[in-house]
């Protein structure tokens, strides 16, 4: 038990203990599962201590809907004080320019409701927000972006879970700044990064093009160039506690296990907006293609997006740039213009939640441009995963979540519902990622969305047929993945349980799989570092716990063939002691961050998808697959959904709505394969019974255990 021996201590200051989660708090909720190298602390995601503004007060009077610049608006944000917020009323918005928080922190932007308050940007509305124009801008006044003018040398602290790390000069630095930490890729150093990327065997972190002449790389278009520091793509971020001699306390402990003296570590820091936030309004920007993102946030600490309605935002109805502890949370996005598009859009951030949102018809749904680390994506519902306005879709899979650069390591992957997890091979490695209890269909049908909508997710095609696979591990991409407790595949499509060197289209997993033209080449690490336990999947019809010989359908099931990299030289995975109860273990957590259930999942079961979930009310439409006009094949809620079919039972059970699920079908009427030509009405509280009243994202559990003298 971690004990503080007994001091004088103020009372402000054991609340900063307990806020900031440096402090230990005991067994990880995936202990017994996830050996600790190959996992991170995730009950601190998001806006830290929850999203604050429910008991701040409103600045000024409501302001009036009304037609014009975005000026009014902006001087009601800039006259607000500390922790306040402006209030939008009733009605449209007509806005010719964009809305700009100008660099205030602590101040709010509420509206009435996303089915209340529309913001309507006409053509050519837009604000610059440092890494590209936005119609809602939230930044700071410090315009460092992750190419620093001044970098000190990490030269101390790199084990995993420090919460000290030693610099050579720390000016600059204080309380109220983020510090970066980074080091060279594999194969590089100095403070320049030179070198090349050589292949080391295992925990390789690589952004470089791949050469078979070498070999050397690991991705098919080499870095993300513009969207991190260059061959220091592996970044983690944080809030500063204190910083004394040199040394840099920060608020959490660091999550790669490989920080090395040899790979030149460096930081930088900057100075972050705090406190703000956008919520309960809708944002329409179909007149204008001025703005890449809808609501844009750059160098933040605890900044939230929560109730918003975003409607064809060009780019990204959401986007954060070197952001710490951000929370997107209760939100509906519908559409974007760019053929090029995401749902949320993540680039050199960290400790984030991306919770409880819904997202209809984008290409890719959650999608890390940057480096990540540490996020937590959980119980999101994705549907219809292709940009129907772009005339693009095709019989290929969209992706709902997907790392899509070098550094995306150490996310959590929940409780979501979609298409597909898709490490992909793009631009550079994603290690260690852990999805737990999700619902990924690896398919979507071809039927109702031509008849229904004349350019669905399949275009001109009749069926999706290339790339339909729950989970995608590129070559190189997908080391030392993590997949516990999820639920997998579509009845009467899938029949294979993997494939690796050979495209499978009907395989619930493809593991280490070439990229375009080959290149990468098949790598068979991936299969040898990847954790699996507790999964269901339609192909083999089991829930494969598959350790060792003592595992429940060890032969029958798992062919005697382990699934936990046990025995690896690097980061191994020890044999599950937790989820086997057949053989006697106990069942696996309801979550990996969340200690209890949260009161915006209602009266939905808490866990909701899992190999433990008995009836299940999520089930699948009935009929022959992409048939026309029919949904049949996809989950529904009840017959009344199936468009002339019927509801059947499917996936043993194993499944239940998650709220936002619910929410979509139920509640905004939604279509089961996500077609519609224009957004639905939405209201958060509508859906989730006025649960979402912050603090939203429950605080982790105070420390135990500590001794303190209070004066």
């Amino acid at each position: 038990m971690f004990r503080i021996k007994p001091f004088l201590i103020s009372l402000a200051s054991i609340s900063f203990l307990f806020c900031f989660s440096g402090v230990s708090t005991g067994q990880q909720l995936w202990s017994g599962i996830v050996s600790a190298p190959r996992a991170a602390d995730w009950t601190h995601a998001g806006v830290m201590g929850g999203i604050p503004s429910g008991s701040w007060s409103q600045c000024g009077a409501t302001v009036a809907a009304y037609k014009g610049t975005a000026a009014t608006i902006n001087n009601a944000i800039a006259s607000c004080g500390s922790k306040q917020y402006v209030l939008l009323g009733a009605g449209t918005f007509t806005l010719s320019s964009g809305i700009d928080f100008a660099n205030r922190s602590n101040v709010v932007l509420r509206g009435s409701g996303a089915n209340s308050t529309f913001l309507v940007f006409n053509s050519g509305a837009s604000v610059n927000c440092n890494d590209g124009a936005a119609l809602v801008c939230i930044n700071s006044a410090d315009s460092t972006y992750w190419v620093p003018n001044t970098a000190y040398n990490w030269t101390g602290g790199y084990a995993q879970g420090a919460t000290q790390v030693t610099l050579s000069n720390t000016s600059g630095i204080s309380n109220n700044t983020i510090v970066v930490l980074n080091q060279c890729d594999d194969g590089y150093s100095g403070s320049t990064c030179s070198g090349s990327s050589i292949d080391n065997g295992n925990y390789f972190n690589s952004s470089d093009q791949y050469s078979s002449s070498g070999p050397t790389g690991s991705s098919y278009n080499g870095p993300d160039a513009g969207n991190g520091t260059a061959h220091r793509f592996q970044t983690e971020m944080f809030p500063v506690t204190n910083v004394s001699s040199g040394t840099v306390t920060l608020a959490t402990g660091l999550k790669h296990p490989n920080w090395n003296s040899s790979r030149t570590p460096q930081a930088w820091f900057f100075t972050p907006i705090t406190n703000a936030g956008v919520e309960n309004l809708s944002i329409d920007s179909s007149a204008t293609s001025s703005a890449l993102y809808g609501i844009s946030v750059f160098n933040s600490m605890n900044v939230w997006v929560r109730g918003v309605r975003v409607v064809k935002a060009n780019i990204s109805p959401v986007a954060f740039f070197d952001s710490s502890h951000f929370t997107v949370q209760d939100n509906y996005f519908y559409e974007a213009q760019s053929t090029d598009d995401f749902g949320v859009h993540l680039t050199v951030t960290s400790d984030g939640l991306v919770q409880n949102n819904i997202f209809q018809q984008f290409t890719g749904d959650v999608v890390m441009e940057g480096d990540d680390d540490g996020t937590v994506i959980g119980y999101n519902y994705a549907i219809g995963n292709c940009n129907y306005t772009s005339s693009v879709c095709s019989d290929a899979l969209g992706n709902a979540y997907r790392p899509h650069s070098n550094g995306v390591d150490f996310e959590l992957y929940e409780g979501n519902v979609g298409t597909n997890y898709d490490a992909d091979g793009d631009h550079g490695t994603h290690l260690s990622q852990t999805l737990f209890r999700n619902f990924f269909t690896g398919w979507e049908s071809c039927g109702a969305s031509n008849s229904m909508n004349g350019n669905g997710p399949c275009g001109s095609t009749n069926q999706k047929d290339f790339l339909t696979n729950s989970m995608l591990l590129a070559a190189f991409q997908g080391r030392y993945h993590n997949m516990i407790g999820n639920v997998l595949g579509t009845p009467g499509y899938h029949t294979n349980y993997q494939y690796t060197t050979t495209l499978d289209n009907h395989a619930i997993f493809g593991i280490g799989t070439p990229v375009a033209g080959g290149m990468p080449p098949y790598d068979g690490k991936v299969l040898a570092t990847l954790f699996r336990w507790g999964n269901y999947d339609v192909a083999t019809n089991a829930v494969r716990f598959c350790g060792g010989s003592s595992d429940t359908g060890w032969s029958s099931t798992c062919g005697s063939t382990s699934e936990v990299p046990s025995s690896l030289s690097v980061f191994p995975n020890a044999i599950p002691t937790v989820g086997d109860t057949g053989a006697g273990q106990p069942a696996l957590p309801a979550s990996f961050y969340l200690s209890s259930k949260p009161s915006w999942f209602g009266s939905t079961p808490w866990p909701a998808i899992g190999p433990e979930v008995k009836g299940g009310n999520v089930g699948q439409c009935s009929g022959n697959l992409n048939a026309s006009g029919q949904f049949a094949g996809v989950p529904a809620i009840s017959s009344s959904q199936c468009s002339g079919t019927s509801l059947t039972t499917a996936w043993a059970g194993h499944v239940n709505a998650i709220p936002a699920m619910s929410c979509f079908l139920n509640t905004m009427g939604g279509t089961p394969d996500g077609t519609g030509n224009s957004a639905l009405s939405f209201n958060a509280n509508s859906c989730y019974g006025g649960t979402t009243t912050p603090p939203s994202n429950p605080a982790p559990p105070a420390p135990t255990g500590l001794a303190a003298t209070v004066q």
